[in-house]
């Protein structure tokens, strides 16, 4: 069995700064990696940040051995590591600044190690109609483990809910946000995330703790 090597091992993009605050700006391609020669993949460590040290967005898709393609949505601090088995990486970023631009970067290396990462979803009560409270659904995305939700007020921690919906839209589950295990809530087979909301003026987040 021989070694998989790779086309290219670092990569960079200068990702548009967001026209929406809160939301994630156009995405740019950060690298593309694929197999020379022969081999059914390697263990892949990718570390990602930018030049200016601002958080940004990836999405990363990679596959290994011939099999499917893998997709993993997270978020980029000041940096951030991951790994995978794979044959192929495509790193893409979106800018979460609405200020400025961002030098992104990507960069690989062989060797394997335990890493976990998060994907936030953003929002404002501003959102809801009325903005006298109501609920947000959101979809866990792959790989995600445990989830949390977080407000700029907390005094309204005890008035907020994360409720567990299954496949049929049944809540399994559902914890008062000022009482949410660490490190969140566990997902299990969730495939709905109902964010329930209080009355009042706040932005929140809804932060998942990726197993990858």
């Amino acid at each position: 069995m021989g070694v998989c090597k790779l086309s290219r091992r670092s990569g960079t993009a200068k990702l548009s700064a967001s026209t929406v605050a809160g939301s994630a700006g156009a995405e740019g391609e950060v690298l593309t990696a694929q197999s020379v020669g022969v081999g059914d993949g390697d263990w892949r460590i990718i570390d990602l940040w930018s030049d200016e040290g601002s958080p940004w967005e990836a999405r990363l898709v990679w596959s290994g051995g011939g099999g499917a393609q893998r997709t993993a949505l997270f978020d980029v601090p000041k940096c951030t590591r991951i790994c995978v088995h794979a044959t192929t990486v495509q790193v893409f970023g979106s800018n979460l600044s609405t200020s400025a631009n961002i030098q992104a970067r990507a960069a690989i290396a062989n060797g394997q190690c335990d890493t976990e990462n998060q994907w936030t979803v953003r929002g404002s009560s501003a959102q809801i109609v009325g903005g006298g409270g109501g609920s947000v659904d959101v979809i866990p995305p792959p790989w995600a483990k445990f989830v949390r939700l977080e407000l700029s007020d907390s005094t309204l921690l005890s008035t907020a809910f994360v409720e567990l919906l299954d496949v049929n839209a049944t809540a399994r589950g559902r914890y008062a946000a000022d009482k949410q295990p660490a490190p969140g809530a566990p997902i299990g087979d969730a495939a709905t995330i109902r964010c329930v909301l209080p009355a009042g003026t706040y932005a929140y987040r809804v932060v998942f703790l990726l197993h990858l």
